[in-house]
């Protein structure tokens, strides 16, 4: 949205340059000799002198005069338009608070997203160390539980200590005990840090499927902030020409523009916030194998797809609004563009090669291999919304 720029008057270029008349007589911005403008009255001597100054003088004044004295109608107008200017201002600051609140509505809806695919990475991580700790510690103390077995239990232990010619110390034996003691509450302790963990990725990744879910929810508060900023934008577009050089108006069309600036931007700041997850060895093979199938689709976005959709295949791959399988297809959309991908000789929409596949034949299909217009009119068609184009295109920029 372009505010309408201020009118500036240059002044016209003179033929004979900026050169004085012989009567030193200037006329508004430019200088000009007495010709058909003036009657010419032959007076001589100084008094004839005087007499042409005082008639070229004249007729500057009268030349100037519309623009020095504001006539009745000129004053009516120029109020007219400072009314309306005002009033115009008046309305699209009406308008503010529910644009206020629509525009923090979608961007909550945007960062929430983004924070649901960032955070399952970051969960991930955490979860899979703590499982890690967990495994060793219970292993460390199944260690401990079969050398005490080999050595017949508590007995066994006291007795070898017996047989070694060494004094028996009978502390040897509570320590044996309490240092399986504390491995035992180790690995109960890791375990139950792991689980926690477990628990918290589950939670995110359930988030993360809610979210795609509403992604028509999503859109649907991009709509509501972009009505509004129609409503706001057609009312500066009412207004009339004096009117838009007025600061009022001026003011209210920055506003706006700003505002629209804000909403385009807040797209690109959450995706901006997401990562690239793991992506297992299979399922690299297959968003790789099956962007081979439309020239000029990038793997990396396939990729992108699968991680925001299913987490590669670890998420609900069943969401509320119907769709299914690791890239989410609708049964109907699936069986449309449905593709042997793993070469068994049918499609099936949970089948990831099959998933991957058709998802690659759908891209294609919508101008995923036309440059980049035609990739993002693709992802656009795969999930209407426009925040879902940026998060794709951000993670698959991230994906090595």
């Amino acid at each position: 949205m372009d505010a309408a720029a201020g009118r500036r008057f240059a002044p016209t270029a003179s033929a004979s340059g900026s050169r004085a008349p012989a009567d030193g007589v200037r006329c508004g911005v430019k200088a000009s000799r007495i010709n058909a403008d003036v009657a010419y009255v032959p007076i001589g001597g100084e008094l004839g002198h005087r007499a042409r100054r005082w008639l070229a003088t004249g007729a500057c004044v009268l030349a100037l005069s519309p623009l020095l004295v504001p006539t009745a109608a000129d004053a009516e107008s120029a109020a007219q338009a400072q009314r309306e200017a005002a009033a115009i201002a008046a309305q699209v600051q009406a308008l503010q608070p529910q644009v206020t609140a629509a525009l923090a509505a979608y961007e909550a809806a945007l960062d929430g997203v983004a924070r649901s695919v960032s955070a399952t990475v970051a969960d991930r991580r955490v979860y899979e160390a703590l499982q890690a700790q967990a495994d060793q510690a219970a292993a460390t103390y199944a260690a401990g539980i079969a050398a005490l077995y080999e050595a017949g239990g508590p007995l066994g232990i006291y007795a070898a200590l017996l047989t070694t010619g060494v004094p028996p110390d009978l502390r040897h034996l509570p320590y044996v005990s309490g240092v399986l003691s504390r491995q035992a509450a180790w690995a109960e302790t890791t375990r139950q840090f792991a689980s926690a963990a477990k628990q918290r990725l589950d939670a995110d990744e359930a988030s993360i499927d809610t979210e795609l879910d509403n992604a028509a929810t999503i859109q649907q508060r991009y709509l509501v902030l972009q009505g509004l900023l129609d409503r706001a934008q057609a009312i500066l577009d009412a207004a009339t020409a004096r009117a838009r050089a007025l600061a009022a108006w001026e003011s209210a069309a920055a506003a706006l523009a700003a505002v629209r600036v804000a909403a385009d931007q807040a797209g690109v700041d959450a995706a901006a916030n997401a990562v690239a997850e793991p992506i297992p060895d299979a399922y690299r093979a297959w968003y790789q194998a099956a962007a081979k199938t439309c020239p000029g689709l990038p793997w990396q976005v396939l990729a992108a797809i699968g991680q925001v959709e299913s987490h590669h295949g670890q998420g609900t791959m069943v969401s509320a609004a119907g769709a299914l399988g690791p890239m989410q297809f609708l049964p109907a959309t699936f069986a449309r563009y449905a593709t042997d991908g793993n070469g068994d000789g049918k499609a099936d929409i949970w089948n990831p090669a099959d998933a991957i596949f058709t998802a690659a034949r759908y891209l294609c299909a919508n101008g995923a291999g036309q440059g980049e217009a035609g990739l993002q009119a693709a992802l656009w068609n795969y999930n209407h919304a426009e925040w879902y184009v940026q998060l794709v295109l951000a993670i698959a920029a991230k994906i090595r």
